[in-house]
C-alpha cells in the first residue's frame, strides 16, 4: 500500500456528521485511499498492509472499541482487526462476561 496523502473532502460533504474526535488522529485518515481499509476478505496482502498501518496508529484502541460497539463498522479493517477478528473478540468478551456473572 502506497503511503500517500488523501485528497480533501469533496464539496457538499460538510453536511455529513463530524467524525469522532479520535478519527482525526487516525493514520488511515492521512494515508492511503479509503478503499485500502476495506480489502477483499481473501486478499491477505492488502489486509496485512492495512493492519500494518493500524499497528502504528496512535488511536488504534479507540478505533477498535468504536468498531466493537457499532454494527455500522462491521466491514473493513478497524483497530487492526478484520471482521472475523472482531466476531471472535465479541464472542470471547461475551463468554468472559458470562463466566464472571456465574462466579
Amino acid at each position: 500500500m502506497a503511503l500517500t496523502r488523501l485528497r480533501p473532502r469533496p464539496r457538499g460533504t460538510d453536511l455529513l456528521p463530524a467524525p469522532p474526535r479520535w478519527a482525526t488522529q487516525a493514520l488511515c485518515a492521512r494515508i492511503g485511499r479509503p478503499g485500502d481499509w476495506y480489502p477483499d476478505e481473501d486478499d491477505h496482502d492488502a489486509t496485512a498492509a492495512a493492519i500494518e498501518v493500524c499497528d502504528r496508529c496512535p488511536v488504534r484502541s479507540a478505533c477498535l472499541e468504536a468498531a466493537m460497539a457499532s454494527r455500522w463498522l462491521e466491514h473493513g479493517i478497524w483497530g487492526g482487526t478484520t471482521r472475523a477478528d472482531r466476531r471472535r473478540l465479541r464472542r470471547n468478551r461475551k463468554n468472559a462476561a458470562r463466566k464472571a456473572a456465574a462466579a
